[in-house]
């Protein structure tokens, strides 16, 4: 129900006194129906900052108060309205960045993944019930569920969350982007192609080595997944401090990145310098879980590398580009989806994108474990029911049907004021 009409407030005595703030429509939600399963009215006022600060303080004077952080969202999940999952999905789609973490956040919001859960809950529930129903009868040795079909059903739960664990990283991905990090040896180009990738002159580019002595960090959306991509000093021996300092930054950069391209000017030929990167880098690739692209810039000039040798030579993936006229970046970016995705599609309904998720399933899946090993050595069902309702309160802890005021406090805390 919606209703036209004024905000005045009071200026006196007389009704000449009373001062118009704003013409406005009420809008009256009823419960159940409303976002919080609360009666709420909504006020639709003009924009300004003036005039939503001054009915702000009419309704305080009269008793309302400011909403809290996500307080709207709290209340719905607290009325039942929806789980705890689908709640950290709203908050999602308000900080979505790319296509594809909007996707996601809405996928998650409209409760499919909410859904798995529950189906998963439920499998493993009907298991416990079976076995606490056998605990009532415990003198007349009554089996009722067969140990075969209790370990055929807790390894096919198994294999459900050990998936969903696995998608923690293509939803880290989509909700935090990937960092990647441009390195190489100075003046072989890589500011050049944070431009060409930016689509604009964002970084300083010279003739003299060493101009870049900091990094620089820029967000790149490629076909739907952000990259936070970070051009860096120049790797090399220095005697410059601040030129030595930027390069240590580099190093340490490296460390954390997902995705490392490594830029090679095809022009000059592969020196020692590029060879001795390129060999820290692989060599430290497998323990740091990490990717890596070397692109050989300069295409638009007469090559003395080759795509097809150095991928021979070093296992790496290679690319030929040309930052100054853009030849070959279209190619390249497809490429960095790749290498950050795994070349795979993931199902939207499929994925978690948060570590509390990821340490919930964890722990729900070592204590499925823990109660087929229990079969397995036939120990007492109890023992057994035990590490299954275990199993069910850490899958429960993600849509909140089993959880504490301090998660709630942590999740509700990060949305934007009122909603």
């Amino acid at each position: 129900m919606a209703v036209h009409g004024h905000i005045a407030k009071e200026g006196g005595v007389n009704e000449e006194d009373r001062r118009i703030i704003d013409e406005v429509i009420l809008t009256k939600f009823k419960s159940p129906n409303s976002y919080t399963g609360e009666d709420v009215v909504e006020i639709s006022c003009h924009g300004s900052r003036y005039i939503v600060h001054e009915i702000l303080g009419l309704l305080t004077a009269t008793g309302a108060r400011l909403a809290e952080p996500g307080e709207f969202t709290k209340r719905a999940f607290l009325n039942g309205k929806m789980d705890l999952l689908q709640a950290e999905g709203v908050a999602d789609i308000i900080a979505a960045q790319t296509q594809a973490s909007l996707q996601l956040s809405i996928s998650q919001a409209s409760g499919k993944l909410s859904t798995k859960l529950r189906r998963l809950r439920e499998d493993i529930k009907n298991c416990c019930a079976s076995l606490e129903m056998e605990l009532d009868f415990s003198e007349e040795d009554v089996e009722f569920i067969d140990r075969k079909e209790l370990v055929r059903t807790i390894e096919m739960s198994q294999k459900e969350i050990s998936s969903l664990i696995e998608s923690f990283r293509f939803g880290k991905i989509m909700r935090e982007g990937v960092r990647l990090v441009i390195v190489g040896r100075p003046n072989v180009g890589k500011s050049s192609l944070l431009n060409a990738l930016l689509q604009e002159d964002r970084a300083i580019v010279t003739e003299v080595a060493g101009t870049t002595r900091d990094s620089l960090e820029e967000k790149l959306d490629i076909h739907g997944v952000l990259f936070r991509v970070t051009d860096t000093a120049g790797l090399r021996e220095t005697e410059d401090r601040v030129e030595k300092f930027g390069v240590m930054r580099t190093e340490k950069l490296l460390e954390s990145a997902e995705v490392v391209v490594l830029v090679i000017d095809g022009s000059e030929g592969l020196t020692i310098q590029d060879i001795h990167i390129l060999e820290s880098l692989t060599k430290a690739d497998s323990a740091l879980d990490r990717k890596v692209l070397v692109t050989i810039n300069k295409s638009d000039l007469p090559l003395k590398v080759f795509q097809q040798s150095m991928s021979q030579d070093y296992q790496v993936e290679t690319i030929e580009i040309s930052a100054k006229t853009s030849q070959g970046i279209k190619g390249l970016e497809r490429k960095l989806v790749d290498l950050a995705m795994g070349g795979q599609e993931a199902q939207m309904e499929s994925i978690i994108g948060k570590t509390r998720h990821k340490n919930a399933l964890e722990k729900a899946e070592g204590f499925l474990r823990a109660a087929k090993d229990s079969i397995v050595q036939n120990y007492p069902a109890d023992l057994v029911a035990v590490d299954l309702r275990a199993s069910l309160s850490s899958i429960g802890e993600i849509t909140g049907e089993v959880t504490n005021e301090e998660i709630l406090q942590d999740i509700f805390s990060k949305f934007c004021i009122g909603k």
